[in-house]
């Protein structure tokens, strides 16, 4: 497994400015997300700054290593081009740099949720919705992002179902599908 400080120069190189300004937020945000709840930092900071290392590979080239990788799309993804990006990251952590199962996992699931998340996916889905540079519409969400990062800081399974209805709620005002992934990570977190 390449270090942080190598990945971090390697994603620097190649996205643009604008999204790698966006994965630092990520990574600043998963820190002191991991520091409160006892993440291994070093973990958090490679899922946070590979989470979107192929957010800007051309849809051609993103099947072509989709292909290359062996990672099949759902009906929702084949769909929704935006998805694509989690699934071809995590197969580029997992195989390019050698991340462990639970980095994968963190960057796999970083858009969708899933149920039954592990501390480390928490993190890195809530650190990249609610890093500095998220604007939040106040119409589709009841609080503001600093409001939710400090619900998260109390307990990130309740600022998890926050994000969570927030996204359901942005999706749907877009008129856009929604992955089956956080319907059923939304039920599973909901609090009744």
């Amino acid at each position: 497994m390449k270090s942080y400080e190598e990945l971090y120069e390697i994603v620097k190189k190649s996205v643009s400015e604008k999204r790698f300004t966006h994965i630092l937020g990520v990574v600043e945000r998963a820190v002191e997300y991991s520091e409160i709840y006892n993440v291994n930092i070093e973990d958090a900071k490679i899922s946070a700054i590979l989470h979107d290392v192929a957010k800007e590979i051309s849809q051609e080239e993103s099947y072509k290593l989709l292909e290359k990788y062996g990672v099949e799309l759902d009906e929702v993804e084949k769909k929704n081009f935006n998805l694509v990006h989690s699934k071809l990251g995590a197969a580029i952590a997992k195989y390019e740099y050698g991340a462990s199962d639970d980095i994968v996992n963190a960057i796999k699931f970083h858009t969708t949720g899933r149920e039954n998340m592990s501390i480390l996916e928490k993190i890195i889905y809530l650190a990249d919705a609610t890093e500095k540079g998220r604007k939040y519409k106040s119409e589709l969400n009841e609080l503001t992002r600093d409001e939710i990062v400090d619900l998260i800081k109390k307990d990130i399974d309740e600022g998890l179902e926050v994000v969570l209805r927030f996204s359901l709620r942005s999706l749907l005002s877009k008129n856009l599908m929604i992955h089956l992934d956080s319907v059923k990570a939304y039920n599973f977190y909901k609090k009744v």
